[in-house]
């Protein structure tokens, strides 16, 4: 195959960080955790667990699952999250972010248990304790029950987590039975307020040996190999969407030349540029080199291959390079390493200058596919080096076989061959000194009965389905069933699922129940013994598997013995754990061949093999799902479509909210109404929003008519639930058991039937929007209540419109139609309720709600009447009707229903009052008016008054003091806005300041930057605020809407104001008297540091009007500095700033002087200088 694209083109290799101590950095756990959708509804179900857990509820979770799938990671993933809810935020994934809402804002205090880290399980929980807790809390205790009892008293009233997991840094297998010590764990959790969760590791996975005690204490759940997939495609090598047919037409190609390359075009998509086959010899690896981690291995070859051309794979190879160090540091293969270097040094050498490099990639294939205690076949060994002849097949097979029988002939004593039936000779290097674990195993497998390999099925298939809770009948024990469910058009599918384990357990499988819409059955008993096909009742669907080859047999039985029969752990040793694992693989591989690759289902007498959708599937549910689509389509073509699931939650929420018209109009009620109700026919949309249907067009719907046509025919007007149900789930529409309750509810909203409850009480329209208990519901009956005669009607349009007309006739019709229409259009104008939902939550009482809910029920359904009416889908008769029931025909209720409409008219008017008062008060502020300032603390909290409680009386109130609090204001604003804005005192002062002396020269010496002090700048600060006393705008005409002027006049600064005089001149003379001082010392020490000074001036004259300022400055009485002086001090600090600056801190300098004066001294840009 020639393409010219390379790996870089077809993926993208992103870098991956791996972490060897999990519980070392929780914020890095989490950061570098890669959650797929299995993963994140994992850690969602088990957060969920954790949420609901209490005092005597607590809860025991196990993980099970191959090494290096991510056990570790998931439980240290799931502790950090209760331990520290500061990284809850920090979670990508949304599934798994929304299932931490449920948790304690709190720390759960989290016990870390390293199972291997030393010689007990009490040992470790003593360890764990300490580090958590403090070491106090194990003194003295002994046993498990305990030491959890001190630890959970510590945690208070916070839940106890509790996470057991393999020691990353343990050496060897944890050789020890835990079960009985994790299930008192277990028990404690269960009757406390904890959490415990455990890695179900290779060391306690043999549930049904030592260990069985685990699985009656645990909910086990299975972390399955294949999310590794998604992680890889996901997070590791994620793909170019345009590349994938191009990825495919090389799994294509290698699928035609490679032998025995076996693995799906779906798997090697994901995993490209990865070997398919690395992930089932990875966890071999890992069994021996803890320190091997899929993902960080995959990254680190992926940066290698990214200039290869498209066909290269990373191969078995790369994986031996990478673990080889660490391989050989295992004394069990010690001796597979000798074999190993004696062969690449003694045969690989001889081979052919061209094989070479084949016969050392075939020597590395063979030692790794040899860690499985299995070995391999030269199919398997091609397959995994991608060796092959493009041209014949055989040839490379040849090749392949005659270098290891090479291998074989040279060192026969390390080199095992062992035929297995259907699938050939397996090669591999032989463990030390050991007895040969094939010979051991035949020989247990011939003392276990055959029908065993059907219980290690179920179980497989158990594990390989959650959802899978199968229970034996009570008079057939060869007859297993569960509950399951079949989504299909959004419907949800109730039916059950059948194991049948021999003929027997087939014949008791009778009629179909009613409550059920399919059944299946699985015939587990004819994987053993051939049979045609068997008889199952017609409504049944078969779920046929293969029948089970000879060698497939022993290898379910092999697996079994290895679980089961203690003794065979002390006889192979370390070798025992990497003997289950591969047998577990290849019981798996049976299991996945006999059931759903070579397996059909059996439909109508039609065979349907299963597709990648049903096969891809992780529970019976997706599976039954996915092939019973076809059958559904036939039998009921009329059935819907819902856009998403519709479950007991979807219907509960559609009715008591679609129905409801205060919450009809809600988004979610509109999402909601559109997924399900449309399509059924029982809404539509009018005007852009989605209502119900009524009347003639919900009688037009078939479905309808059966239900009407059930109560005509029954003489008390009354009918069974059940024979409803049936009924609705008839062809062609099969109605699911949701859709039927949202079909029921329809007809109740329009008045047509009621439910019967199991008490005898009824439930009509008003009762909708409480919660329907289904399982009370016996029955439908018509209403109880008559419709009301014709001057019922006239009465409702007399309380409404007060018109009284005659309604039997057209003139008198016309006449109420026209006043209901005018009724409406002043409903809609006032627009009150959509108003009182812009209402800020915070104003909103419990009275005024429940008020607001009140009018929105009454004479909001009299509204969507009303507006029926006017659009023509109503006559008048049927719109008086329906205002008749939003009131039950009570005047008594519409008069409530007036009141509370008067209370909402109140509360938005205090409401608009109260922003315009908070509007024009916040920034008010403090007056200097006793009485304004009382005023405004009355009206506010008048003002707060009147919106919890409602009144014409109190919006008076409210009234009078706004008016008298704005005269108060504005007058006292006016006032002292005069005052200080246009003061000409104020005015006077400053310029007094400008005139004196003092001011020049602290003017004068402020130009001198190293002179300049903060004083300067506070007084020039002031005195541009003294440019704002000048504002000529009539600010009572302002005060009329806002409380202050257009000048930005703050009327709580008055005093300050008033001082600013005051301020400018304190920093005048402050300044000016730190700047003399600073002079002095300046020249003092100018003098000691350059004591002939003369030669510093350009003329005598000079020199003499500095001796004259030394003088001057010196003397005891301060003089006014002349202009000339002021100019000699310029020059000097022009001349001598820098200089000066450049020796601070010699020995020549009176270093205190200079950081005295660094304090106070600045330069324009604020730095301090010394001068």
């Amino acid at each position: 195959m020639k393409i010219q694209e390379k790996v870089k083109d077809l993926v993208e290799v992103r870098h991956y960080k791996g972490l060897r101590d999990f519980h070392a950095d929780p914020t890095a756990t989490l950061e570098s955790y890669c959650f797929t959708d299995e993963t994140a509804s994992l850690m969602a179900a088990w957060l969920d667990s954790a949420s609901s857990i209490g005092p005597g509820r607590g809860r025991s979770l196990a993980l099970a699952g191959y090494r290096g799938v991510g056990k570790s990671h998931f439980l240290a993933t799931f502790g950090s999250i209760l331990a520290l809810p500061e990284l809850r935020s920090k979670i990508p994934n949304p599934h798994v972010s929304v299932a931490t809402q449920g948790l304690l804002r709190r720390h759960y205090p989290l016990l870390n248990v390293r199972r291997g880290s030393q010689e007990t399980l009490i040992e470790e929980l003593k360890t764990a304790i300490s580090a958590s807790i403090g070491p106090e809390a194990v003194l003295g205790a002994e046993s498990v029950t305990t030491l959890l009892e001190r630890a959970a008293a510590r945690s208070g009233d916070v839940p106890l987590v509790i996470i057991v997991d393999t020691a990353h840094d343990r050496i060897n297998r944890v050789a020890r039975n835990d079960g009985d010590d994790l299930a008192e764990m277990s028990s404690f959790a269960s009757e406390n307020n904890a959490v415990l969760a455990v890695a179900l590791d290779d060391d306690i996975a043999g549930a049904d040996g030592s260990n069985s005690a685990i699985v009656r204490a645990f909910n086990i759940d299975f972390l399955d190999q294949q999310h590794l997939f998604k992680v890889v495609n996901s997070f590791i090598f994620p793909k170019n969407n345009q590349k994938l047919a191009l990825i495919e037409e090389i799994y294509a190609y290698f699928s035609r030349v490679v032998p025995n390359f076996r693995w799906s075009s779906q798997r090697f998509v994901s995993l490209y540029p990865l070997h398919p086959g690395i992930l089932d010899v990875a966890p071999y690896v890992r069994l021996f080199v803890q320190d091997f981690a899929l993902l960080g291995f995959a990254a680190e070859a992926g940066e290698r291959i990214l200039g290869r051309p498209a066909t290269s794979l990373i191969a078995f190879d790369e994986v031996f390079d990478n673990a080889e160090a660490g391989l050989r540091k295992i004394q069990d293969l010690e001796d597979a390493f000798s074999a190993y270097d004696r062969l690449n040094s003694e045969v690989v050498s001889k081979v052919p200058v061209m094989q070479r490099l084949q016969a050392k990639l075939i020597l590395k294939a063979l030692l790794l596919l040899s860690l499985n205690g299995r070995g391999a076949t030269v199919e398997e060994i091609c397959a995994s080096m991608m060796i092959y002849d493009e041209a014949d097949s055989t040839k490379a097979l040849e090749s392949v076989n005659g270098i290891i029988r090479l291998f074989a002939d040279a060192l026969p004593d390390d080199i095992s061959s062992y035929s297995e039936e259907g699938v050939g000779v397996l090669y591999s290097f032989r463990a030390n000194a050991k007895e040969s674990a094939n010979s051991v195993l035949d020989e247990a497998i011939g003392r276990t009965d055959q029908v065993v390999a059907l219980d290690v099925l179920r179980k497989l298939l158990q594990e390989r389905y959650p959802d899978l809770t199968l229970t034996a009948a009570p008079d057939n024990p060869g007859l297993l069933s569960s509950e399951s469910i079949a989504v299909w058009r959004g419907g949800q599918r109730r039916g059950r699922f059948y194991v049948a384990l021999d003929e027997n357990g087939l014949e008791s499988i009778l009629s179909q129940e009613d409550s059920l819409d399919w059944r299946a059955t699985l015939d587990l008993g004819g994987v053993l013994l051939p049979r045609g096909l068997p008889k199952v009742a017609h409504d049944c669907v078969l779920w046929q598997p293969d029948q089970l080859r000879k060698d497939e047999i022993d290898t379910l039985l092999r697996y079994h013995v290895l679980q089961t029969e203690t003794d065979l752990i002390e006889t192979f040793g370390d070798q025992h754990r990497a003997l289950l694992h591969s047998q577990r693989v290849a019981a798996v591989n049976i299991a996945e061949r006999v059931f759903l690759t070579n397996g059909n289902l059996v439909i109508n007498g039609f065979d349907f093999n299963f597709t990648e959708e049903a096969i891809a599937s992780q529970s019976v549910s997706g599976l039954i799902s996915a092939m019973l689509d076809p059958m559904f389509e036939t039998q009921y073509p009329e059935h819907p479509v819902f856009q998403r699931t519709l479950g007991l939650r979807e219907v509960a929420s559609s009715i008591t909210d679609f129905f409801d018209p205060a919450k009809a109009g809600l988004d979610e009620t509109q999402e909601l109404a559109a997924a399900f109700l449309v399509p059924l026919g029982l809404a539509a949309e009018q005007g852009g929003t989605i209502v119900p249907i009524n009347g003639e067009r919900l009688d037009g719907l078939p479905f309808i008519r059966s239900v009407t046509d059930y109560l005509d025919a029954s003489s008390d007007g009354q009918v069974e639930i059940s024979k409803i149900y049936q009924c609705l789930k008839q062809q062609p529409f099969g109605f699911v058991r949701e859709a039927q309750h949202l079909i029921l509810a329809s007809l109740v909203a329009d008045r047509r039937i009621e439910f019967v409850t199991t008490r005898g009480d009824r439930i009509n329209s008003r009762s909708l929007d409480l919660k329907i208990v289904w399982g009370d519901i016996v029955g439908i009956a018509r209403p109880a209540v008559s419709e009301r005669a014709v001057v019922s009607n006239i009465r409702w349009a007399q309380l409404l419109t007060g018109v009284d007309a005659d309604l039997t006739g057209s003139r008198g019709s016309e006449e109420v139609v026209a006043a209901l229409s005018a009724w409406l259009e002043e409903w809609n104008a006032a627009n009150l309720l959509n108003r009182f939902d812009k209402v800020p939550d915070a104003l909103v009482n419990t009275k005024t709600w429940l008020d607001a809910s009140f009018v929105k029920k009454t004479l909001g359904r009299v509204v969507d009447a009303l507006s029926h009416l006017t659009a023509g889908t109503f006559g008048l008769d049927q719109a008086l009707s329906d205002i008749a029931d939003a009131f039950s025909h009570s005047e008594v209720e519409f008069e409530k229903s007036v009141a509370s409409l008067g209370r909402i008219e109140m509360f938005l008017s205090s409401v608009a009052v109260r922003q315009r008062v908070v509007g024009y008060t916040t920034p008010s502020g403090v007056v200097n008016d006793s009485r304004a300032n009382d005023t405004k603390r009355a009206l506010l909290a008048c003002l707060s008054e009147s919106v919890r409680d409602p009144g014409s009386a109190r919006n008076r109130e409210t009234g009078y003091l706004w008016d008298g609090f704005r005269t108060q204001y504005r007058d006292s604003f006016a006032r002292e806005h005069l005052n200080i804005m246009r003061s000409h005192e104020l005015q006077e002062k400053f310029d007094s300041i400008r005139r004196t002396d003092i001011w020049w020269e602290f003017e004068s010496l402020s130009e001198i930057p190293q002179l300049r002090t903060q004083n300067w700048h506070y007084a020039v600060k002031l005195i541009d605020s003294m440019a704002e006393l000048d504002c000529g705008f009539e600010s009572e005409k302002g005060l009329e809407h806002r409380a202050g002027c257009i000048c930005g006049f703050d009327i709580s600064r008055v005093a300050e104001w008033e001082a600013i005089t005051d301020r400018i001149w304190m920093h005048v003379t402050t300044g000016h008297n730190s700047i003399r001082e600073t002079i002095v010392r300046d020249l003092e020490w100018l003098l000691v540091r350059t004591p002939d000074v003369s030669g510093v001036f350009e003329s005598s004259g000079d020199f003499e009007a500095f001796k004259s300022l030394v003088n001057g400055l010196r003397s005891d009485e301060p003089r006014r500095l002349s202009k000339a002086e002021i100019d000699l001090l310029r020059l000097m600090y022009h001349k001598f700033g820098g200089l000066t600056g450049r020796h601070t801190g010699s020995v020549h300098e009176p270093t205190s002087h200079l950081q005295n004066e660094s304090k106070f001294v600045e330069t324009e840009v604020g730095e301090p200088v010394a001068v």
